[in-house]
Formats: C-alpha cells, sequence, structure tokens
C-alpha cells in the first residue's frame, strides 16, 4: 500500500514586493509560519532581483525559493534568465506559461515547452501553467488545457518532476474559484496527459480558506497555489489548517 504525498503549496508576488516589502512580509509572516510551511513543501516565486536576498532570509527554514520565468535556450540573450543560472541561485522550481506571460507576451505552447524542458534539464521543477482563458464548460476547459499540458509532457523525461497548475485566467484575482466538479474534470485529464510521468497537480485562482476542501472532496488534487492568502496572516494559519488536516 503507498502513502499518499503529503499536500504542496506556493505562492506568486508578481510584481506586487518590492525588496524592503519582501524582506519584511518573509520575516514577519512566512518565518514564523516555517515549520508549518515547510510541512507543504512550501516554495515563493520571485522576481529574478529578489532571488538571492531571499535565499538568505530564509536559509535553514524549509522554505524554497522560485522563479517566475526562465529563459527557453542557452543562448546568450540580453535580458534572459537561463536555467543554469536558477540553479545556481539554489531555486527549486520556476514557473512556465503563466497566462499573464501567454497573454501579454503571447507565449506559446510550444515556447513554454522549450523553457520547461530547459528548466527540467538544469535540474528544476517546472511549474508548468495550464488553464483556460474565458469561461468554458468542463468538456472544452479539460480539451484546452490537455492540449496545452501534452506539449510539455512531450518535451520533459517522464523520469523528471513536474508540478501542473490548473489556474482558469478568469479566476486570477477574482472572488470566486472554479466549480470543483469543473476543476476535478480538467483535473483527470490533465492525469491522463501525465501519465507515465512524475507529475503532481495543484489549483490556482481565487483560492481562500474552504476552496481546497472543497476541491479535494471532488478530485485528488496535490495541493493548491495560494495568491492574496499567502500575504494574510488570518487566511494563511487557516490555509495552512486545510493543507494539513488528513482527507
Amino acid at each position: 500500500m503507498s502513502i499518499p504525498s503529503a499536500p504542496i503549496s506556493f505562492t506568486s508576488t508578481k510584481t506586487q514586493l518590492g525588496l524592503t516589502r519582501s524582506q519584511d512580509w518573509i520575516e514577519n509572516l512566512l518565518l514564523p509560519n516555517a515549520e508549518r510551511l515547510a510541512a507543504v513543501s512550501f516554495f515563493a516565486c520571485l522576481p529574478h532581483p529578489l532571488l538571492l536576498p531571499a535565499r538568505q532570509w530564509l536559509r535553514g527554514s524549509g522554505i524554497g525559493v522560485a522563479a517566475q520565468d526562465v529563459a527557453a535556450a542557452t543562448d546568450e540573450v540580453t535580458g534572459a534568465v537561463s536555467a543554469s543560472l536558477l540553479a545556481e541561485a539554489d531555486c527549486s522550481h520556476v514557473m512556465v506559461g503563466h497566462a499573464e506571460r501567454r497573454g501579454t507576451f503571447g507565449e506559446t505552447d510550444q515556447l513554454v515547452a522549450r523553457k520547461a524542458a530547459a528548466a527540467s534539464a538544469a535540474g528544476l521543477t517546472p511549474v508548468v501553467c495550464v488553464g483556460e482563458t474565458d469561461m468554458l464548460n468542463a468538456s472544452e476547459a479539460a480539451t484546452l488545457t490537455s492540449a496545452q499540458a501534452r506539449t510539455v509532457v512531450a518535451a520533459v523525461p517522464p523520469e523528471r518532476p513536474l508540478l501542473f497548475l490548473y489556474e482558469p485566467g478568469w479566476a486570477i484575482g477574482g472572488t470566486e474559484a472554479a466549480d470543483p466538479v469543473h476543476a476535478g474534470h480538467v483535473l483527470r485529464a490533465l492525469q491522463d496527459v501525465a501519465a507515465g510521468h512524475h507529475a503532481r497537480f495543484v489549483y490556482g485562482g481565487a483560492v481562500v480558506p474552504g476552496v481546497y476542501t472543497r476541491l479535494r472532496n471532488e478530485a485528488d488534487w496535490d495541493g493548491v497555489a495560494l495568491g492574496r492568502a499567502a500575504q494574510d496572516p488570518l487566511l494563511l494559519t487557516e490555509a495552512l489548517d486545510e493543507l494539513t488536516t488528513p482527507k
């Protein structure tokens, strides 16, 4: 009988916090909760200039540091940040294909797959962001997200870890998460696509206390990505209570 993996959680600060505010957030909210955060393998996806100082602030805490993007190749391109450099900076994960980057910069599934492959080859775990932009029915959403995921799965060796983040674009920054039945339908489609790979699956988008419980009552999610809840002491405590409560 296999032992279920512990839940996993993370957050992305996007461009919300500068150097001083990031240090304050880490020292006054994350570190006091370090033991509980480490229990869910928590990591923070930060802008590139914050990675090294954050690694120092979090040293020995069990909380990981991750990047929000990575270059798709090792070519010398001005302004790009290579996967090998992120690995040297002691990053554990890197996000690829976030909906905002797909929309703003026109990142295609093929480019996202190249980024995931580069990250994986450098020893990082790609956090592969997938999800529909507009509200679709569950079947349509599953078809779209499966296509996004399939390109990445084909580019990364099956023995290398992948973390898929299903985050519907319409839920980002919103007040209502995806319906658990809808999300569960998408999850099962993603699991089919990634069968045979070392993959885990988390939900993101309007995650507040109660969302994870509703999701896992419907399907076998590995965890949730926290947005504003990761920066609010009460919401973070309640989210950790959910994540660490046996099903």
